[in-house]
This record gives C-alpha cells, structure tokens and sequence, in this order.
C-alpha cells in the first residue's frame, strides 16, 4: 500500500487490520482493565508489532516530516499496538533531529499507560540518541529525572541504565543518577532503579559494591525496597562478589524506624546472600 501523509490514517487502519491478525497473548494484561474502557488493547505480540514499526522506521527515516503524522497518529489513537509500532520510527527519526524529537518524547512519555509503554519508549525511542552520543544527553535526562511524572522518570532511569552496556566507562555516573531516585515513592519507578543498579553490577561489579556499601544501612527506610530488590534479582554470576554486604543488611534489619514490613524485604535479601 502507498503511504500518503495528507490521509496517514488510511494507512493506520491498514496497519491495524494487520496486527489484529495476530493471535493476542498476555500483552493485553499490561493495560488494567479500567483503562482499557477508553484506551484499546488487543494482546497482539510485541515481537509484531516490532517488525511492523521496523519497516515503518526504514522509511522514516528518508522522509522524517511526511511520516510524522502517522507516528502521531498511530501513538494517540490506535491504543498499545498503535504506541508500540509508533516509538520504532521515532526513534529512526530522533536521530536526524534530537533537539526537536526529544522534547517531544518527553510530552508523549507522559501519557503512557503502563510500563511497557514507558519501557518501549525508553528503549526504543529515547536510548538510541543517548546511546550514541552520551556526554551530550546523559546530562539532559536529568530533567528527566525530576520530572512529576513517574513515567518520564522511569523512561529516564531505564535509559541510563542500559547505557553502561554499550559504554562502561559511564557506570559510576550511572549510579548517581540511580541514587538520586533511591527514596523515589512509586514503585514503577523503584523496579527500574534496582534494574539500573542489576545492570551497572554486570559492567562494573566492584563500583556496585561501593554503591551498596554505602547506602545500606540507609538513614531512610524508604530505600528498602529498591536496595533489597538489588539483592534478590541480582545476577547469580555478580553475587558471591556482594556477600560481605551481609552483615550490613543483617544490621539495617534491626535498625530504629524499621516496620515488620522492611524487615520481611530485607530477609529476602539477606536469605540471597547467605547462600550467594
């Protein structure tokens, strides 16, 4: 089919005509279903709708402003499967523009739905301008980080976290910026604060040491969660290296201001390294 972007919702339709061809799985349950009332879902795999938004991006790319309606189209009215092909194009389109599409992302980021969404848009839209050229946007996520919408902060967190793989020299910078969301109340955002930790300890184990060594015991209880999730999910490979924080974590158990619940967090994490 030919792609017009005077009529971009001839091809949106399309395009969900396709996907809806496709046996749903559980991608569906990641829209609660209040939400989806006003907002669709259909389950169709993520591996899909990645194909489809891979060949949308090839043509994006060469045509950045004529295929901007569509992306948006897609991302505003077509639900989950519409948002998830549209963050592959964009993320093709961010780099031959990253001061007008990363703006843009941010304002779009605000209105997901559900971590996935977040997740995709992270990776797929946001991380490849980041990637490629970390000294000059590492900085700027730091809005990104501050920001009163827990998915921009999530979005952020998850980019920086990933960035450590492909650059190791920036692991250290890496935590601090996970530190600065170590007291973060929403839980959306705390799992991508562990993630980020998990995989800074992959890249550089002994700076993750020091970053545990450091905060735990902590003087607020409210980064329990996050510090004993690092623990519990961390790569098996990584944890005989983090063992001799368990006396630490033994000690932040008995601590004052430490409730029946931080306690049962923290014996998750202490039963990981008794046996690690």
């Amino acid at each position: 089919q030919t792609y017009s972007s005077d009529d971009p919702a001839v091809t949106a339709h399309a395009l969900k005509k396709y996907w809806l061809e496709f046996e749903p799985n559980q991608g569906i349950n990641l829209i609660k279903a209040e939400q989806r009332r006003h907002f669709e879902a259909a389950g169709t795999p993520t591996p899909v709708l990645k194909a489809i938004g891979d060949e949308i991006a090839k043509w994006a790319r060469k045509d950045v402003n004529g295929f901007l309606p569509l992306v948006q189209l897609l991302w505003d009215e077509y639900g989950r499967e519409g948002r998830v092909i549209a963050l592959i194009p964009l993320g093709a389109m961010e780099l031959t523009d990253p001061p007008r599409f990363v703006p843009l992302l941010k304002e779009m980021c605000k209105e997901c739905n559900s971590w996935e969404e977040a997740d995709r848009l992270a990776m797929d839209a946001l991380e490849p301008i980041v990637r490629k050229n970390p000294d000059q946007w590492l900085t700027r996520l730091e809005e990104w980080l501050d920001d009163k919408n827990k998915w921009v902060r999530r979005a952020a967190i998850t980019v920086i976290a990933r960035i450590p793989m492909k650059h190791p020299g920036y692991t250290r910078q890496c935590l601090v910026y996970a530190e600065r969301l170590l007291l973060d109340t929403e839980l959306d955002v705390k799992r991508a604060v562990s993630f980020d930790v998990r995989l800074c300890a992959k890249v550089d184990p002994k700076l993750v040491y020091t970053f545990l060594e450091k905060h735990v015991p902590g003087p607020d209880p409210a980064s329990v969660w996050v510090l004993s999730d690092v623990i519990k999910s961390m790569d098996r490979k990584v944890l005989p290296l983090l063992s001799p924080l368990l006396a630490r974590f033994q000690q932040w158990r008995d601590a004052p201001g430490i409730t029946a619940k931080d306690q049962r967090t923290l014996d998750s994490a202490i039963k990981v390294l008794q046996v690690a």
